[in-house]
């Protein structure tokens, strides 16, 4: 048997999330896995395209902040527009913490996959592999992505 890290901190999240949903339907697994999809693919299609105002309502403002930066970088390398599309291989619920002192609910997920070009249908040894760890906070009965990271 292979030891892997991050399928332990994914059991331990397991376990707290069985908990945790008890007290409060926001903990549901399927629930945050999903939020944790829509929010990544929303940010990859506002990177891609340029707008990222859309994305106001869905992360923090810190994150929007990085947001924004990121995508001044990517416009000074004229990278706007790719052809390339993510597709999720793995996304995983890693960590669960509830609100303590001044700090608020929040989880963080893994998400692996890779770029696939336009009109590709194969995966190949050419295509980009990507690799987030993301961080969401509780605001009210929503999830906002709080922090993405490679």
């Amino acid at each position: 048997m292979k030891f892997s890290w991050t399928s332990l901190q994914i059991s331990i999240a397991g376990a707290r999330l069985s908990h945790l949903v008890q007290k409060d339907k926001i903990w549901d697994h399927g629930s945050m896995i999903e939020n944790s999809r829509i929010l990544f693919y929303l940010v990859q299609k506002a990177m891609n395209t340029g707008k990222i105002e859309s994305l106001k309502k869905h992360v923090t403002l810190s994150c929007y902040q990085e947001l924004e930066k990121e995508m001044d970088s990517i416009k000074k390398k004229g990278l706007l527009n790719s052809n390339e599309n993510p597709v999720i291989t793995e996304l995983a619920v890693i960590s669960v913490c509830e609100r303590k002192n001044n700090k608020p609910d929040m989880f963080k997920a893994s998400i692996k996959g890779y770029l696939r070009k336009e009109g590709s249908t194969v995966l190949d040894n050419n295509q980009h592999r990507f690799s987030f760890n993301c961080s969401f906070v509780r605001q009210g009965d929503w999830w906002l992505l709080h922090e993405m990271k490679h």
